[in-house]
């Protein structure tokens, strides 16, 4: 029978996946003992001779352990990172479901663009550009700008494929304020990601999509 796992180990462990990645020596796995069991039993967890190997379902795994558990979403996005900030959006919204590539590399043209995290939900893409620390003057006018020219030129993208579904440009921060629309593009507090996981739908009222006419 399992021990239960101490909460804080678990934190600790998914930091240090979204972090460093996902091989653990035989040493380093002791201080996860408990979560490492866990993992090998739920078969997201890989041992070898010399070392543990996790499979990125476990980050998945965790997160949805830790949220059961009671450890609320703010503690996990405080815990890491700005590539864990990332990463761990996207577990959210895998968590329910959706689709999610990171790092969406696009051509359009002689343009080349990035899209740190591209959702895919039925009818719908969110196109999201992660800021872990942003400003409230300047610097968030300026990526929400940024991040609706990407958007509009991903809705080329996908207009070229005819792939036929609304595109909405998000700037996700840990500013603690109401979700606002900046130069077209939608900015939504990180504390407010599990909301839009569950209901994303929800943007239809509160964003704009981007247009090509």
């Amino acid at each position: 029978m399992l021990n239960k796992p101490d909460v804080n180990t678990g934190l600790s462990l998914l930091k240090r996946f979204l972090e460093r990645g996902f091989t653990i020596t035989r040493d380093e796995a002791k201080e996860y003992q408990d979560y490492l069991k866990l993992l090998l039993v739920k078969g997201v967890m890989v041992e070898y001779k010399e070392f543990f190997k996790g499979l990125p379902e476990c980050c998945l795994l965790l997160l949805r352990n830790l949220v059961e558990s009671g450890v609320c979403l703010e503690t996990v996005f405080k815990s890491v990172n700005w590539r864990g900030f990332e990463r761990i959006i996207a577990e959210v919204f895998r968590l329910h479901g959706f689709k999610v590539q990171e790092h969406f590399r696009f051509c359009v043209g002689n343009s080349r663009r990035e899209i740190d995290l591209l959702v895919e939900i039925p009818m719908l893409l969110i196109s999201i550009d992660c800021k872990q620390w942003v400003r409230r003057n300047y610097n968030l006018r300026s990526a929400c700008r940024l991040q609706f020219k990407r958007s509009l030129l991903l809705a080329k993208y996908f207009a070229e494929k005819n792939v036929e579904k609304e595109i909405y440009p998000l700037v996700i921060t840990f500013l603690d304020s109401k979700p606002e629309i900046l130069n077209g593009c939608l900015v939504v507090p990180v504390w407010k990601i599990g909301e839009l996981a569950e209901a994303p739908e929800v943007l239809r009222a509160i964003g704009k999509p981007v247009s090509l006419s």
